[in-house]
């Protein structure tokens, strides 16, 4: 009997041991690339086990007791680590797939010695790690720069920037080299790029080099993603305007590829929409989609064929006694844009590099107001353009680029004249309205030639020169600009910017039948100086001061429409304070002080831009307080916009049909503000991690405490009393992705 229960401990006691432990055999990936990850430690931390994973990026752990178990992954060289939650049964193997950011980081006692070449002004930059995790912008990459200091808006509903007391029609935006027709979606609601392949946004405020800037002070430098995952990604976006979707893979070896699009659908369930004074006919929906395509043809050479869209569209009828006769009738909007290029990057010597693009870029627009105002544009623009760099030696490189430029166009329609910035006595209705019927056929011849070069080990200097000839104008422009950098001991940065800035006048205000086709270009010389300072590994700080001198600014004149007549300038501040952690936080604290002024003819006295924000401040952070779970806030102060107060209203006939009307009278232009702006946003996120594929939840709250923000005032017909229209309430926004 001893015998067998021996033997029957024997049997027994291995078996039951085998079924209280399980196994984890897993894959780490790289979330950027999809790669497995070699040479990665995989810790369990309560067993404090460590193992590494083999070339194919697997790891195997056995006999792990029954429980919940946290999985710290790290790499060598790098800050990155990645937690997550796993729990182990007995008999059963776990298989996760796990997925870091593989970022690299270079060790304090390693010096990695490469070529320094001389900076332009500096610029600043959202990074992908960043864009779509800033609260308030329900992952909108284009709707995260008003957090940038120096860039501001002109409330909820606008999309146009601001930047350093200049109008949103200052701003060039690029998306890889090719001109943007419009940034944002019914000037705007969204913007009209996916944020989900955008890698970076440089934003040049100012002071920039010859290698930037035809027509505008400021630039906004869009950069798409520029490889694939291994095996094919896709991500799918829903949310309460509109879905999207992403889908990216590789071209052979050497190849990538990637295709995304998005469409709002809220016009498929609402057709029509009936009020008190009329009828929505086509409820408003946009749409986009970008391509983008690349090859290496071989280590010298590197070619890539982007491509993408946008439109929107909307129409109403208005009828009613209540309604302007002028207004009565069918209205309609759709807007439009496509851009396109072929790029080919190539290392012709060691010392020698080429940029090569040809792109197409075309602006559509057709309005129709009522029975009387119509008017279409269709503005195609054909761009060649070719970069070259060449190497003298590591501390002196040069710079040159020529673009050709051919801009034909049509604009059909009946239409009044553009109303000038703060010119709020512009009545549409009382204008003269003009057929027009023109068509044009602009070219544009643009060089530049930059030297930058190290003069001493903490000493650098930048020296350009821009020409720029518009053949709608017969003018050639001289634009030189430089920048001088300044290593300090406390390894900070002083540098200086100068520039000149040529702006031609917008077709508009050329046109024979509306405009003065006599116009010249406009000019605003830059002075920029710029401290930053690196007080740790992951906390930066910036400084900057800036003077705009502004001349021959384009204004209405009663003799020939427009004149180079106007004068400004504009001056001002700025502090940015940022710290990065990883991926487990970023955060930063901003103040920017402005003063903008115009005098729209000289003589007159200088008055507050309508673009004038004087002081700017925003706090943003975002913390990921497990591997799925990620919280941010957003908080911005702004002073109100200023605007022209209505001081009374005269009584007079309609010329139009003999009735009586009231039409107010003003008082100086933008002599008083608005009341001060401001606005917290939340965001709480959550990852659901399967093995293939990963689904994300992110809730933002706007406006959390409910800040009844003025928009405008709305007056009754006599101008006797005067009522508050506000900007946006508290709002929950709710979105969903699901990536594999």
């Amino acid at each position: 009997m001893r015998y067998f229960l021996c033997l029957l401990m024997v049997l027994i006691i291995p078996t039951t041991v085998f079924a209280q432990t399980g196994v984890i055999e897993g894959t780490v990936y790289s979330r950027g690339t999809d790669e497995p990850l070699a040479g990665a430690e995989v810790h369990i931390i309560e067993l404090d086990k460590r193992i590494q994973t083999d070339e194919k990026g697997k790891f195997s752990i056995k006999e792990i007791p029954e429980g919940q178990y946290t999985i710290s992954i790290s790499l060598p060289n790098s800050e990155s680590t990645e937690k997550i939650s796993v729990t182990v049964e007995a008999g059963k193997t776990l298989t996760p797939n796990i997925f870091i950011s593989a970022v690299d980081y270079q060790l304090e006692d390693v010096e990695v010695k490469t070529k320094r070449v001389p900076k332009s002004v500096s610029k600043k930059s959202i990074e992908s790690q960043e864009i779509t995790r800033i609260p308030g912008t329900a992952g909108d990459a284009l709707r995260a720069l008003p957090a940038i200091p120096g860039i501001g808006v002109a409330n909820d509903f606008s999309g146009a920037l601001y930047i350093r007391g200049g109008s949103d029609t200052d701003n060039l935006y690029y998306f890889d080299r090719v001109p943007v027709g419009y940034p944002y979606h019914f000037g705007g609601l969204v913007s009209s790029l996916s944020s989900e392949i955008i890698d970076r946004i440089d934003v040049y405020a100012g002071g920039y080099g010859a290698e930037y800037g035809v027509d505008s002070q400021a630039v906004i430098d869009i950069y798409s993603q520029s490889s694939s995952p291994e095996n094919m990604r896709g991500k799918f976006n829903l949310n309460l305007l509109y879905s999207e979707g992403l889908l990216q893979g590789k071209i052979g070896e050497k190849g990538y590829w990637y295709a995304a699009g998005r469409r709002s659908y809220i016009d498929l369930f609402i057709g029509s929409l009936s009020f008190d004074t009329g009828a929505i006919t086509a409820f408003p929906r946009f749409w986009d989609y970008q391509l983008k395509a690349g090859y290496d043809l071989s280590e010298k050479h590197q070619l890539f064929f982007n491509l993408f869209a946008s439109g929107d569209k909307f129409a109403v009828q208005l009828d009613g006694e209540n309604v302007d006769e002028d207004f009565r009738g069918d209205t309609s909007f759709e807007s439009g844009f496509e851009g396109g290029g072929i790029h080919l990057r190539s290392s012709l010597t060691d010392r020698l590099t080429s940029y090569l693009s040809f792109t197409r870029s075309n602006f559509l627009f057709d309005v129709n107001f009522g029975p009387l105002i119509s008017l279409y544009i269709d503005a195609p623009t054909y761009t060649l353009r070719e970069d070259l760099s060449y190497e003298i030696n590591e501390k002196h490189r040069l710079e040159s680029g020529l673009i050709l430029g051919l801009e034909p166009g049509e604009v059909t329609g009946t239409f009044t004249r553009i109303p000038d910035e703060g010119e709020v006595e512009f009545d549409i209705r009382f204008e003269d309205k003009f057929e027009i019927n023109e068509t044009v056929r602009g070219q544009r011849i643009e060089t530049y030639l930059q030297d930058r070069y190290n003069l001493l080990p903490y000493l650098s200097v930048v020296f350009g020169l821009r020409t720029d000839y518009f053949s709608e104008i017969d003018e050639v422009s001289i634009q030189p600009r430089g920048s001088v950098r300044l290593e300090l001991p406390n390894s900070s940065e002083l540098q200086f910017a100068y520039g000149i800035y040529n702006q031609a006048p917008i077709p508009g205000q050329l046109s024979p039948s509306v405009g003065n086709p006599e116009l010249k270009s406009s000019q605003a010389s830059h002075y920029i100086l710029e401290l930053k300072r690196q007080l740790s590994p992951d906390t930066e700080i910036k400084m900057a001061a800036y003077y705009k001198n502004l001349a021959n600014l384009v204004t209405a004149d009663e003799a020939s429409v427009y004149q180079n007549q106007g004068e400004g300038y504009a001056q001002g501040t700025e502090i940015f304070l940022r710290h990065r952690r990883g991926d487990k936080f970023f955060g930063w604290v901003s103040y920017a002080y402005a003063l903008s002024k115009r005098r729209d003819r000289i003589g007159e006295p200088y008055r507050y831009y309508s673009f004038d924000q004087t002081h700017v401040a925003t706090v943003a952070a975002s913390y990921n307080l497990t591997p799925t779970w990620e919280f941010g806030a957003k908080w911005q102060y702004r002073t109100g916009n200023p605007y022209t107060p209505v001081i009374d209203a005269s009584l007079i006939l309609d010329p139009r049909n003999g009735k009586p009307i009231y039409l107010p009278n003003y008082g100086e232009t933008n002599s008083e503000r608005l009341p001060p702006y401001h606005r917290l946003d939340l965001r709480v996120s959550k990852a659901f991690r399967f093995n293939s594929w990963e689904l994300g939840i992110f809730l933002e709250l706007l406006n959390a405490y409910n800040r009844q923000n003025l928009l405008d005032y709305r007056y009754n017909e006599d101008y006797t009393e005067r009522s508050s229209i506000y900007q946006l309430p508290i709002i929950p926004y709710l979105g969903i992705t699901a990536e594999f």
